[in-house]
C-alpha cells in the first residue's frame, strides 16, 4: 500500500518542481523584458501541464478527460495567441475566444460534480462574484470600447466556471474542493489585473502578476481535477 502511494505521490512531485521552475524562469524573463525569449518560455508552462494531465489523468472519466485537455490546450492556444497581441487587435480577439472556450470546458467538468443542494453561502458567493464582475466591467466600459460585447461575454465565463467550481462543494473531496475553487479565484485575479492594465491604466509589473496569478490558477484547477479520485464524471 505504502508502495503504491509513493509511486503517485513521486510524479507529481517531481513534475511540481518542473513547473515551478518553469514559471520562474518565464517571469524572469519576463522581468527582464526579454521578449524574444518569452515567446519560447510562456507556451512552455501550460504545455508541460497539458502533458501532465495527459499521461497522469487517463484514469478520470472519458468525458472529464476530454473535456479538460481541451480546456487547457485553448488556453495554451490563448497564451500564444496573446503573445502577439500588441502586433494587432485580432490576437487578443482570437486569445479572449480560445480562454472562453477553456472556460466553457472547465464548466462542463465541474457541472459533471454539480451538487443538487446549494451548498452554504453558495447565494452569497455567487452574488459576491457576479457584484465583483459586474462593477469591474462597469470601471472599465469606457476604456474597452468597441470590445464591450465580447468582452462582457467573457466576464459572465468566467464568472460562471467560478460558480460552477464552488458549487462542486460536497460532491467531491474537500482538497479537491479548494484546489479548484481557489484555481478559479486565480484565474479571476490574474485576468482583472490583465483587463485593468490593458483598459484603466498601466500597472508596475503587471506581467509578472498575471502570470503568477495564471500559471498558480491552472496548477491548481489540474491538481483538483486529478485529487477527486472518486470523480465519475
Amino acid at each position: 500500500m505504502g508502495t503504491e502511494i509513493t509511486k503517485k505521490i513521486a510524479p507529481t512531485r517531481y513534475f511540481s518542481f518542473l513547473y515551478l521552475i518553469l514559471v520562474v524562469l518565464d517571469l524572469l524573463v519576463t522581468s527582464f523584458d526579454a521578449t524574444s525569449l518569452r515567446m519560447a518560455t510562456k507556451p512552455m508552462i501550460l504545455l508541460s501541464l497539458l502533458l501532465y494531465f495527459a499521461i497522469v489523468g487517463w484514469r478520470l472519466q472519458k468525458r472529464t478527460y476530454v473535456f479538460m485537455l481541451f480546456a487547457l490546450f485553448s488556453s495554451w492556444v490563448g497564451d500564444v495567441m496573446l503573445l502577439f497581441d500588441h502586433a494587432s487587435g485580432l490576437y487578443f480577439i482570437l486569445g479572449l475566444l480560445s480562454f472562453l472556450i477553456a472556460h466553457c470546458c472547465y464548466i462542463l467538468v465541474f457541472l459533471r460534480k454539480w451538487h443538487p443542494t446549494p451548498p452554504p453561502y453558495f447565494s452569497l458567493v455567487a452574488l459576491l462574484l457576479m457584484v465583483y464582475g459586474s462593477t469591474l466591467f462597469y470601471i472599465l466600459k469606457d476604456g474597452i470600447g468597441t470590445l464591450s460585447t465580447p468582452v462582457a461575454i467573457y466576464v459572465v465565463g468566467i464568472l460562471f466556471m467560478a460558480v460552477t467550481a464552488f458549487r462542486r462543494l460536497g460532491s467531491v473531496g474537500t482538497r479537491s474542493f479548494y484546489l479548484v475553487f481557489c484555481g478559479a479565484l486565480f484565474f479571476i485575479a490574474s485576468d482583472s489585473l490583465l483587463a485593468i492594465n490593458k483598459f484603466l491604466m498601466p500597472l508596475p509589473w503587471t506581467s509578472v502578476f498575471v502570470m503568477a496569478t495564471y500559471a498558480t490558477a491552472q496548477y491548481l484547477i489540474v491538481r483538483g481535477i486529478l485529487s477527486d479520485s472518486q470523480s465519475s464524471g
